[in-house]
């Protein structure tokens, strides 16, 4: 199982107390039936560690927006996401397994 936290950059703009980190943690999602999982309050995300490169990064955008924005409806989550992975791997990020 890979884990890795997401943390606020250092930004002029940012608030005193930042948020915890987010974590987030791949693991085949079988039997779960599901991409990814998000829990609001504390601040994980899991992701199933089986997806393609594009699949990933889809489901990791669209875990996280449920992060920060929990009110926002599947339906735009899951546009807002896919609209966004698609601006990125135009730009041709693709993600390397080491």
């Amino acid at each position: 199982m890979d884990k890795f936290v997401v943390k606020l950059a250092q930004c002029p703009y940012a608030v005193k107390e930042p948020p915890p980190p987010i974590e987030v943690v791949e693991r085949p999602l079988g039997r779960e039936k599901a991409m990814g999982l998000a829990w609001v309050e504390d601040r994980r995300v899991e992701i199933d560690s089986r997806l393609t490169s594009l699949e990933f990064l889809d489901t990791l955008l669209h875990e996280l927006l449920h992060i920060y924005n929990p009110e926002w409806s599947e339906i735009k989550v899951a546009q807002t996401a896919t609209e966004i992975a698609m601006i990125i791997w135009a730009k041709d990020y693709r993600r390397i397994r080491e």
